[in-house]
């Protein structure tokens, strides 16, 4: 495999994609427009996450981790931030791949070919599908808790979903009994159950999204008015939620006025 034949390339960047099609890990260039304390209202999540890192950083126990909850609450942002904070401040090398959900048939030659290696890698899986009609679903199930490869220390696994349990496609008709729903349901549970670190992201109030507006603001050097902060709780509604990517999403259209 191709992607088996560049190890120099981590040399190069923190970042990275896999890119199936290609059968290449690339390097990609993360743009970090805010950091790690611009994410507000999950302090018990961001010190949980980045003391799992720093662990993993450290040759000390860590675990996988399993973010999951409300859309736009900054769960992917926050790994992001949380590896780029920990190498900055540990001097450390831990590199983030990232991978996607049609790629996970990929894992076993990924991790092999990065067991060796003297850095360490948090493979990310955004938004996390699973087929239950195919072999992905015990494979990874495997790869965090069984297999020989999942005893690999240089390598942890960081997911997200909107869901609290692994979001898993079921291909079920009617006729599906009861028995075959929970053991679906089961099925579900267990693999969410391997992730030693599971942090729940909860949906925003107003007060809370427009203190988020008003934070953004400022680290934009935007001077809000009266009119603004209204026109940022229309904006809210508009978007259906009081999330920190929408309370960022305003800021940019006044940045672009």
């Amino acid at each position: 495999m191709k992607f088996l034949k560049n190890k120099k390339i981590f040399k190069e960047n923190d970042f990275f994609l896999l890119l199936p099609n290609l059968m290449e890990i690339v390097s990609w260039k993360q743009e970090f427009k805010i950091n790690f304390d611009d994410i507000l209202f999950v302090e018990d999540q961001k010190k949980k996450l980045f003391e799992n890192i720093k662990q993993f950083s450290k040759n000390h126990q860590s675990h996988n981790c399993f973010l999951w909850g409300a859309r736009g609450m900054g769960k992917s942002s926050l790994i992001k931030y949380t590896v780029k904070k920990v190498n900055d401040e540990m001097s450390s090398n831990i590199k983030f791949v990232e991978i996607l959900n049609y790629s996970l048939k990929y894992l076993p030659e990924l991790i092999y070919f990065f067991k060796d290696l003297k850095y360490k890698f948090i493979i990310f899986i955004d938004d996390i599908t699973l087929d239950n009609s195919h072999n992905e679903f015990k494979l990874f199930k495997s790869i965090l808790d069984g297999s020989l490869i999942s005893g690999t220390q240089n390598v942890r696994f960081y997911v997200t979903s909107n869901l609290r349990h692994l979001s898993i496609k079921e291909h079920t008709g009617e006729n599906t009994d009861e028995i075959t729903k929970k053991e679906n349901y089961s099925n579900i549970v267990s693999l969410s159950d391997r992730f030693g670190v599971r942090l729940g992201f909860f949906e925003n109030n107003k007060e809370n999204y427009l203190k988020i507006v008003q934070h953004y603001a400022n680290v934009n050097g935007i001077s809000l008015k009266k009119d603004q902060i209204i026109r940022a709780s229309e904006w809210s509604l508009e978007k259906g939620n009081f999330s920190g990517r929408t309370a960022y999403q305003f800021i940019l259209t006044l940045k672009k006025n």
